[in-house]
């Protein structure tokens, strides 16, 4: 009796962990590394959460997203395929990757209101600020002749 109560125990532990093991990579191809948390947080692209973003943040109209979606989409797949040309020089690369956002920036604008560009420009304005103050911060450089 106590035979059979080991043997049945052992193989649910078993059974337990084979289930464990298999959740863990369902889906997923031989030699692939599980998705990462950042792949795995959003059924969304990262085009779509900015829209999302800057909808909430503009007040965007659901026509000015849909006209915003595209043009993200493109501008990420261009700076995708820029990083995946790894043979290129660095300065050129990153010259590229800047006329590729401001491309993109321009065809944005042309879709906002004047009121919405303003705003958007004032956040970035403010973004920009908290990035100056953070980096000469993490330098060290605190205050006037430091």
């Amino acid at each position: 009796m106590r035979r059979i109560w080991i043997l049945t125990t052992a193989a649910c532990v078993l059974s337990g962990l084979v289930g464990i093991g298999q959740s863990m990579f369902a889906g997923q191809e031989a030699g692939k590394a599980p998705p990462s948390a950042r792949e795995a947080r959003s059924h969304l692209g990262q085009a779509e959460r900015e829209v999302e973003r800057m909808g909430r943040a503009l007040n965007l109209t659901e026509e000015q997203k849909a006209r915003m979606l595209p043009v993200l989409q493109r501008r990420n797949q261009q700076l995708k395929d820029l990083r995946a040309k790894s043979s290129l020089p660095q300065g050129y690369a990153r010259t590229k990757a800047t006329e590729i956002r401001k491309s993109a920036r321009r065809q944005i604008d042309q879709i906002l209101t004047p009121e919405q560009r303003e705003k958007q420009k004032m956040t970035r304005k403010g973004i920009g600020q908290k990035r100056i103050g953070q980096s000469s911060v993490v330098r060290g450089n605190y205050g006037a002749g430091g």
